[in-house]
């Protein structure tokens, strides 16, 4: 009875240690230079930000996503000013696109019920030209996007590293051709 209760403390014990040593190093972790930097990853459109190499995911971007960049990089200007550009660009491609695609299927769908007024070719061809906008316009915004996260990166506080230690010059060693060339001349 005395040794259950003894290996049940012992357990207990361990799991308290692990758990406590497991969130220290993850604080440590947090406010490191390696926990704090922001990256993304972009997929079909949309961009996922994620913070550090393989941490949180802290927001999603693209099509009429609301996530808020210019608040995520606010301690740095330069980045809040990228972020600006993301925020207008993103929207206004998100818009045009989205009526340049209902355009150009709308114009598809008139011409595929036979009726071939000059209004089918116009809107395929707007539709179709307001989409290749959009993607432009989305393209100048994942761009901005990427510069935000750069320069909020580039003023991140890192570690103080140590000097590196001066250059011991190291001396040369003659090769016996090297000799014979020398003694030549």
């Amino acid at each position: 009875m005395k040794s259950g209760l003894i290996r049940a403390l012992i357990v207990g014990a361990s799991c308290t240690v692990t758990l406590v040593s497991t969130a220290a190093a993850q604080r440590i972790d947090s406010t490191r230079y390696d926990g704090q930097a922001l990256r993304y990853e972009s997929y079909w459109g949309s961009a996922r930000i994620i913070r550090g190499a393989d941490g949180p995911l802290v927001g999603t971007a693209g099509w009429f996503r609301s996530f808020d960049v210019e608040k995520l990089v606010a301690s740095s200007a330069p980045a809040r000013a990228e972020a600006r550009v993301y925020k207008s660009n993103s929207f206004r491609a998100s818009v045009v696109g989205t009526i340049g695609a209902t355009a150009a299927v709308v114009g598809v769908a008139l011409s595929a019920n036979n009726s071939n007024t000059a209004s089918t070719p116009i809107l395929i061809i707007g539709g179709l030209g307001a989409m290749a906008w959009g993607a432009q316009h989305l393209h100048v915004a994942f761009s901005a996007l990427s510069r935000s996260l750069w320069w909020y990166n580039r003023d991140l506080a890192r570690p103080q590293l140590a000097p590196l230690p001066t250059p011991v010059p190291v001396p040369a060693r003659e090769t016996e051709q090297g000799k014979r060339n020398k003694d030549a001349q």
